[in-house]
């Protein structure tokens, strides 16, 4: 099942936010699946999260660790939230309907706002990896004044991907 694959892969980058992102999504998602109030922003919620797990195993830059340091405690409020949809009383649901629709804005605002940076955390991952390959090219003896020939030699090639600084795949994100 594709849903799991991702969430692996997800579960293996939590390290570098510091939290069990993985866990947190996975367990989101089967609350949302049992939710009984609130269902339609549970499963809003739950489809961010996984947004989230899709996104995760592309970040391999360690500075993204600090911009996404308070994505687990987005998670962790996302999935208190679904919880608390699993049964409550029709008064109780009445009488806290105001306050239960602000927390999910307020939880969907925290978790879109980490979805803003993955562009950004990606943009900054490619540059640096053209970087590393630009300069591996023109370690063959000739100068940044010069400009880089057109196509690169065999011999660049080969050395750009000895060194581990060779793109590979459609979005770049594999060294």
């Amino acid at each position: 099942m594709a849903l799991w694959t991702g969430l692996g892969q997800a579960a293996t980058v939590a390290q570098l936010v510091g939290a069990d992102v993985g866990g947190l999504i996975s367990m989101i998602v089967q609350a949302a699946m049992t939710a009984r109030q609130n269902r339609t922003e549970c499963e809003q919620l739950a489809r961010r999260a996984l947004m989230i797990a899709q996104l995760l195993p592309h970040v391999q830059e360690p500075e993204a660790a600090q911009p996404l340091a308070g994505l687990g405690d987005a998670l962790r409020d996302a999935h208190e939230l679904v919880v608390s949809c699993q049964g409550r009383s029709a008064a109780y649901q009445f009488i806290m309907a105001g306050r239960t629709a602000e927390k999910f804005r307020e939880v969907q605002s925290k978790i879109d706002s980490y979805l803003i940076l993955f562009p950004v955390i990606s943009h900054i991952g490619i540059t640096r990896r053209l970087e590393r390959i630009y300069s591996v090219l023109v370690q063959d003896g000739s100068t940044r004044d010069e400009p880089p020939s057109p196509l690169p030699q065999p011999a660049q090639l080969q050395a750009a991907w000895n060194q581990g600084v060779y793109v590979r795949g459609d979005c770049g994100c594999h060294q």
